[in-house]
Formats: C-alpha cells, structure tokens, sequence
C-alpha cells in the first residue's frame, strides 16, 4: 500500500472489498444496482451475482452482494 491510499483510507475510511473488484466495464451495472437499492427498489443479490460473473468475470458472492446492500441502505 502507498501513502496516497494510506490517505485516501485515512480520509474516507476503509474500502469495501467489493468495491476494489468492480471494474470500469461493471461500474456502471453496479452504480445501477446501488441506485436502485436507495431509491428502495428490490435488487436479487443472486441474480447481481451471477451477472457480474457471467458478463463481467467478476466473482462477488451473493451475501456479499446483500451485505454491501443492506449497508447501504443502512447509511442512508
């Protein structure tokens, strides 16, 4: 780890894990999802799962998936 990210993690706290694995290509799928879940719209953590890993060859699994959304919904 370099000092910028030492940082940035100081300022803005830990990173999730997830996010570090979300690619350019998935970013906007992802932001999407994120969205979704704020506005209260239901989003099947499985189904963000498997799409990940099928279009994008990302592997997340889905209680990561509902966790990082339960969370967010939790910050507000």
């Amino acid at each position: 780890m370099n000092i910028d990210e030492l940082l940035e993690e100081a300022e803005n706290g830990k990173r999730s894990a997830i996010l570090s694995r979300i690619t350019e290509d998935a970013l906007p799928f992802w932001e999407g999802c994120c969205d979704r879940v704020l506005a209260g719209r239901p989003m099947k953590p499985y189904v963000v799962s498997r799409l990940l890993k099928e279009h994008f060859n990302i592997k997340i699994s889905e209680s990561a998936v509902r966790h990082h959304f339960q969370n967010l919904v939790a910050d507000g």
